[in-house]
C-alpha cells in the first residue's frame, strides 16, 4: 500500500485510541490481513480513506466519505469535529460512548488475563461545556485554537469551542488581535522564534471565577504599557491574569515565570464543601462536576476513615488527601512538584484539616515509608502509571487497602499482574470525565490478601 491510495472497507470496533478499525484483507491471500485503523470514524461505518502511513504495524488512513453511516452516529454540534485534537468522539452517541469505554476497559482486561470486568462507565451530566481549563495554542500563522488531530504543526483557528464556556469564543477572538494591536509574533515551532505561545483560561465552576494566563516566550518583550494594555483588555473577563514566561524551545504551556498583572495570587474551586487554591501550573481534575464524584468514589472505596493512617501518593494540591482528612483520616501527601506541595499545605489550612495532614515533595520511587508507615494508600499517578520501585515498595510494605485512581487503565492492568501476588482487586469503577473523547478514568480499590 502506497501514500494516497484508495480503501474502502466497514469499521469494525474502536481501537485502543479511540479510532476506528477493520481488518483489511490483502489481494494476495498469501499476504495475509491489515488493520485499518480510520479516526473519526465509529463501528458500523461504511467508509472510503486514503491511506496515510503504517504505525506499529497498522495502517492509519483518512476518512474520505462515509457511503454508509452507523446507527452510533450524531451529528456533531461543533463545525471543527472531525478536525480538531479536542474532540475525537464529538460524532458517536453519548450513550454509545460511555459503553464503549466499558467495552474497552473490559477488552484491555481480557487481553491481560484479567477476569474482573467493570459494569458500566458512570455518566457525566454535562457532555459539553464541561471542562475547567483549556490550553489553546498559537499557530504561526496568527491561528488561535487547538491542534489538528494527529499533528504538532497544524493549527486550527478555533471561532467557537463547546468544552469550556460560551464566553471563550468572544475571549479567544479578544486575544487574536495581540498580534495586530501589539506587534508581536506567534510562536513558530519549526523556526523556534516568536512571542505569542499559548493562551490559558482555566474556570471555578462553583465560584464564577476565571483566570487567564497569557504564556509568551519572552515577558521582557513586554513594556509596562503593553501589560497595562493586557489588563486594559482582560480584566474585564477574569478574576486573574497572569503573563507567564516559556524561554524554552519545549511546546509546553507551562510557564516557567509568572507575573501577575490583575486579581488574585490563585483561582478558587469548590468541590464537595472543600476549597482548593489552584497555581497556574497547578494540576486539577478538569472536570469539575465528575472531579466531585470521582472524590466522592474515592472516599466510599477507603471506607471508615477514623484513626486511619493514610498516605496520599501523587497528592497533587492535596484534592483527595484533605477530603480523606476531613473524614477523621490523618494523611501524609507526597508528590514530586513542590508548588503543588506548598498549596496542599495552604488548602489543608483552609479547610480546617492541617493538623490531621503533613506533605512533603519528592519523588515517589524515593519516598522512605519508614518515617510514615501507612495502613492505607491512595495512588494517583500520571498516565504512564507507577514507577517500577513504588510498586515494589508497596508490595514490600503491604499497606492493607489501596485506592488507585487511573486516567490510563492500560497502564493499571499491566500493574495489577504485580499486585495480585498480593492483592485482590476488590471493587472497580469507571468514571466518563472526558465526554466527546475515548479517554476515561478507573478508580479501583485494592485489598491485601488474608
Amino acid at each position: 500500500m502506497k501514500f494516497g491510495e484508495r480503501l474502502t472497507g466497514k469499521i469494525e470496533r474502536f481501537d485502543q485510541k479511540g479510532c476506528g478499525a477493520f481488518t483489511f484483507s490483502m489481494p494476495n491471500p498469501q499476504d495475509g490481513t491489515r488493520e485499518v485503523v480510520v479516526p473519526f470514524t465509529a463501528p458500523g461505518d461504511e467508509i472510503e480513506a486514503t491511506f496515510v502511513r503504517r504505525e506499529q504495524k497498522k495502517w492509519m488512513a483518512k476518512l474520505d466519505r462515509i457511503t454508509t453511516p452507523s446507527s452510533l452516529r450524531v451529528i456533531p454540534p461543533c463545525p471543527f469535529a472531525g478536525i480538531c485534537g479536542g474532540c475525537l468522539w464529538q460524532h458517536v452517541k453519548k450513550e454509545a460512548q460511555r459503553e464503549s469505554k466499558s467495552k474497552m476497559i473490559n477488552e484491555a482486561f481480557a487481553e491481560a488475563g484479567h477476569n474482573e470486568r467493570i459494569k458500566n462507565t458512570l455518566p457525566c451530566p454535562d457532555p459539553f461545556y464541561y471542562r475547567n481549563r483549556m490550553d489553546y495554542v498559537w499557530g504561526w500563522n496568527g491561528e488561535l485554537g487547538l491542534k489538528a488531530y494527529g499533528a504538532w504543526n497544524r493549527y486550527l483557528d478555533l471561532t467557537n469551542c463547546l468544552l469550556l464556556d460560551q464566553e471563550t469564543p468572544a475571549i479567544l477572538a479578544l486575544a487574536r488581535t495581540l498580534s495586530a494591536d501589539l506587534r508581536l509574533v506567534p510562536w513558530d515551532a519549526k523556526k523556534q522564534s516568536g512571542d505569542l505561545r499559548y493562551f490559558v483560561i482555566r474556570l471555578g465552576k462553583n465560584t464564577s471565577e476565571r483566570m487567564i494566563t497569557l504564556v509568551v516566550h519572552d515577558a521582557n518583550r513586554f513594556s509596562e504599557s503593553m501589560r497595562q494594555e493586557l489588563v486594559k483588555r482582560f480584566a474585564p473577563h477574569c478574576t486573574t491574569l497572569y503573563l507567564g514566561e516559556n524561554p524554552s524551545i519545549t511546546d509546553l504551556s507551562l510557564s516557567k515565570n509568572l507575573f501577575r498583572l490583575h486579581g488574585n495570587e490563585f483561582l478558587t474551586e469548590e468541590v464537595n464543601g472543600l476549597r482548593y487554591l489552584i497555581h497556574p501550573n497547578s494540576f486539577f481534575q478538569t472536570n469539575t462536576k465528575m472531579a466531585a464524584q470521582l472524590q466522592t468514589t474515592v472516599l466510599s472505596f477507603l471506607g471508615d476513615l477514623h484513626q486511619t493512617r493514610l498516605l496520599d501518593l501523587y497528592c497533587g494540591l492535596g484534592f483527595f488527601g484533605i477530603a480523606a482528612a476531613h473524614e477523621g483520616a490523618t494523611i501524609f501527601g507526597y508528590e514530586l512538584d513542590a508548588e503543588a506541595i506548598s498549596l496542599a499545605k495552604k488548602n489543608a489550612a483552609l479547610n480546617g484539616v492541617d493538623r490531621q495532614t503533613e506533605f512533603a515533595s519528592g519523588p515517589a520511587e524515593s519516598l522512605v515509608w519508614s518515617e510514615w508507615n501507612p495502613d492505607t494508600v491512595i495512588l494517583d499517578p500520571p498516565r504512564a502509571g507507577l514507577h517500577p520501585r513504588v510498586i515494589k515498595r508497596l508490595l514490600e510494605q503491604k499497606p492493607r487497602t489501596m485506592v488507585y485512581v487511573s486516567c490510563n487503565y492500560h497502564s493499571f492492568v499491566k500493574e495489577l499482574a504485580l499486585f495480585k501476588t498480593a492483592y485482590q482487586l476488590e471493587q472497580m469503577i469507571a468514571l466518563d470525565l472526558f465526554p466527546q473523547t475515548p479517554h476515561v478514568e478507573l478508580v479501583s480499590k485494592l485489598v491485601l490478601r488474608a
